[in-house]
């Protein structure tokens, strides 16, 4: 929440009318990476070598496809090669950002509409009771044990005392109890399981359990918009606290 909040202040100094599409080349003395459209050919060509490679090393462990993408964006990220000022400057700059989210949307949005062409909602009907369990359990176990955890490190994780204690252990919470619906898709079409019976419940319990975890999300960030631990709180969030519940 605190990332996302930073993120929209910060997308909002970026002049979109100052990106310039193309370049006339290099021969024209102009520096590609100073212009959008070849600036994304590059971070394409980086993530998709970097996620091939990754997905080779890892392919005698016998893992998905989409663990060596997770890894590949942790490398390519803030948390590895984003230290360094230049590399992130130059490959990732602020002002790329938004242009690079708004493409990988749109292949993830085509994604999942070929992930439902192959999904029979019949099938999905008839394990709605054995998936509404198998959510039920998927969120509230790691959502207790997420709790768990937040009143423990509360006091060590920086910003808190800004957030406020209750959304704080909500989002906390939530992050740990969520299941990434496009993750759990691409793990089952890999492996073939997408149309089968433990597939299609899978997704169910995965549809259930996005539905709860957003229901919970917009409870965090209620009460983070109306001062939680003050006394003046908006019956909005006492009345989402009992939809949450019942």
């Amino acid at each position: 929440m605190l990332f996302n909040s930073t993120t929209s202040a910060f997308r909002m100094t970026v002049n979109i009318t100052s990106i310039h599409t193309s370049s006339n080349g290099i021969w024209q003395g102009d520096n590609p990476l100073n212009y959008a459209f070849p600036l994304l050919i590059v971070q394409t060509a980086l993530v998709l070598f970097l996620s091939r490679l990754l997905s080779l090393l890892l392919k005698p462990l016998r893992q998905p496809k989409v663990l060596a993408e997770i890894i590949g964006g942790i490398l390519l990220g803030p948390s590895a090669l984003g230290r360094n000022a230049e590399y992130s400057h130059r490959i990732f700059p602020s002002w790329s950002t938004p242009i690079l989210e708004s493409v990988s949307s749109i292949g993830l949005l085509f994604f999942l509409f070929l992930v439902g062409l192959e999904l029979d909602l019949t099938s999905i009907r008839r394990s709605g009771r054995r998936a509404f369990a198998i959510a039920a359990a998927g969120v509230s176990i790691p959502f207790i044990s997420g709790i768990g955890v937040a009143v423990v490190l509360r006091k060590v994780v920086r910003g808190e005392d800004k957030v406020g204690y209750v959304p704080f252990v909500v989002f906390i919470g939530v992050s740990l109890s969520i299941t990434a619906f496009p993750v759990l898709a691409r793990i089952l079409a890999e492996l073939k399981l997408l149309t089968t019976r433990v597939g299609e419940t899978a997704m169910a319990a995965a549809a259930f359990n996005d539905v709860v975890a957003w229901i919970l999300l917009a409870l965090a960030v209620a009460t983070a918009g109306n001062g939680s631990d003050g006394p003046h709180k908006s019956p909005l969030v006492l009345l989402e606290i009992l939809f949450c519940l019942f």
